[in-house]
């Protein structure tokens, strides 16, 4: 049978979930340090639908296709301070605190400059080879939850980024 063959041939390997790595901007040159991103959503893509009716009928179509947003988890250590490099981020890209009485106003240049502009998804092998790649093409944040502090627990604080790109590349290295 096909599912026996599979699981007793030593050569064929599946896809782990934590193979894998996480750059933000340029692989090497980013301001947060791939180890410390826990968790990554991979990309995911919607194809919208057309409908048109005729005589009662209803027909569909594929539409345009949107990317949807992903998210990552990453620890908040000390040093580097993540939490001051994701806010630096969001100044960067054009926000200004009220008291200082001038127009924030954010731009997508200045965003997508401020977290880098490639995000790349590395997927690995257990040779730690990339088997395949993603990159996130003009990517911003839209959301930072800076975690939760309590006194019963001595689990280390969590920051919980989402991030909205244009479009996607993706490419593998296993053809």
């Amino acid at each position: 049978m096909a599912t026996e063959k599979f699981w007793s041939n030593k050569a064929l390997e599946p896809k782990r979930q934590h193979r894998w790595f996480l750059y933000l901007g340029t692989p090497g040159e980013n301001s947060i340090p791939p180890y410390l991103i826990k968790r990554v959503d991979k990309p995911k893509f919607m194809v919208n639908t057309i409908t048109h009716s005729y005589f009662g009928h209803k027909f569909h179509y594929p539409g345009n296709v949107e990317w949807q947003q992903i998210s990552f988890t990453l620890v908040d250590p000390i040093s580097p301070d993540t939490s001051s490099v994701l806010y630096e981020m969001l100044r960067s890209g054009g926000y200004d605190n009220p008291e200082t009485q001038s127009v924030s106003t954010l731009s997508k240049d200045l965003s997508v400059k401020a977290l880098g502009r490639i995000i790349t998804l590395h997927q690995l092998n257990a040779d730690n080879d990339v088997v395949d790649q993603f990159e996130l093409i003009n990517p911003w944040i839209t959301n930072v939850d800076f975690g939760t502090l309590a006194y019963e627990s001595d689990a280390m604080v969590d920051v919980s980024v989402t991030v909205r790109y244009d479009y996607a590349k993706f490419d593998t290295m296993n053809a």
